[in-house]
């Protein structure tokens, strides 16, 4: 009776603590068009951008080693995800004089374990430098 207590508590301890992994790949909706900003903008492409960051959540919802770092989309697509901002953030800043990301890919990998998750981001897109001139 012993053994079988034993193994059946390290049975339970191996599915306690082993989880399972996920990925998903996104690309954001359209944006607003450079013509409804009441402006003449334009904009060059300089690159390609690629940009990853990770972190990890406890119980689902309090970030873990997260970067508080914001990086911007052409045409404003909001990003709710922290992960996925830092490596927006990331992207943008792996071109040196891009001001923004346009077309971006979202590449997302996590790992869910029962009160632990974490979560690595990758984007990739096409770096843009704004050239702004008045109406």
């Amino acid at each position: 009776m012993r053994k079988f207590c034993g193994v059946l508590v390290l049975a339970s301890a191996g599915l306690f603590i082993s989880g399972c992994m996920s990925a998903s790949n996104s690309v954001p909706g359209g944006g607003v068009p450079i013509s409804a900003l009441g402006t003449t903008a334009t904009y060059d492409i300089i690159g390609d951008a690629v940009g990853t960051s990770s972190g990890a959540k406890l119980f689902g919802f309090i970030p873990i080693g997260c970067e508080q770092k914001f990086g911007q989309i052409a045409g404003g697509y909001p990003i709710m995800n922290p992960i996925a901002r830092a490596a927006v953030y990331n992207a943008v800043e792996s071109a040196p004089t891009a001001d923004a990301i346009l077309a971006p890919r979202f590449s997302a990998k996590s790992k869910n374990y029962v009160v632990f998750s974490e979560e690595t981001v990758t984007v990739k897109g096409k770096a843009i430098r704004y050239n702004v001139s008045a109406k």
